[in-house]
């Protein structure tokens, strides 16, 4: 699988927005409660599996529509796990100043070498911390 992306299209178009994917419904809906009762200044999008993420990616990218600054992946998943998911964004060169981060609810570090060599400029614990995500979307730039 390949993410079609052309680096024509992406060029310039990421904007403050936070990609967040995990198959826990609790985790989501605790990171959906804190960014409504925050004062956060970004959007957040959540999925439940990394192949609706990727398919959103293709989808406004194809649209000419401005691309999420940060993707953050739970580590273990069903089907296709956090690093599988980052090794796909990263095959593609035209995503480079897309930061990616990887959130587990442990801190095993052979995983925070696997989620690194996947392409994550970040290992995060769960909960998801969205002061975090600020400072990622705010160190942006193209790797």
């Amino acid at each position: 699988m390949v993410i079609r992306v052309s680096s024509r299209q992406v060029m310039a178009k990421f904007v403050n927005e936070v990609f967040y994917v995990d198959d826990s419904p609790d985790d989501r809906l605790f990171a959906s409660l804190c960014h409504t009762r925050g004062t956060f200044h970004f959007g957040l999008v959540m999925f439940s599996d990394g192949l609706s993420a990727i398919a959103e990616i293709e989808r406004r990218s194809s649209g000419g529509q401005p691309l999420p600054g940060l993707v953050v992946v739970d580590h273990y998943m069903p089907g296709m796990d956090g690093p599988e998911v980052l090794r796909l964004i990263r095959a593609n060169p035209a995503l480079d100043a897309m930061v990616l981060a990887v959130c587990s609810g442990g801190t095993d570090p052979v995983d925070q070498q696997t989620a690194r060599e996947a392409g994550a400029q970040a290992v995060l614990e769960k909960p998801l911390d969205l002061g975090r995500c600020v400072s990622l979307l705010g160190a942006r730039q193209p790797r």
